[in-house]
């Protein structure tokens, strides 16, 4: 079945794109001061490394999909 034809995964490329260029600058940026500082620090970029490698596997999948049904 072709039920996502009508959506564009391609929307979600560069978002995701942003998600992890955010995450790899993260240290030049934020430079906590204290040890409970640095563990949410690390906590924080996990979770943008986390949203950009899903948003990016979610496109590819989507974009399969969409190929798949042409």
């Amino acid at each position: 079945m072709c039920l996502n034809q009508r959506k564009k995964p391609i929307v979600t490329l560069p978002i995701g794109t942003i998600f992890l260029a955010i995450a790899i600058i993260w240290p030049k940026i934020i430079h906590p001061s204290s040890m409970p500082g640095q563990n949410w620090d690390d906590f924080l970029r996990g979770g943008i490394f986390g949203i950009a490698i899903g948003m990016l596997l979610m496109t590819g999948i989507k974009m399969r999909r969409q190929r798949s049904c042409e």
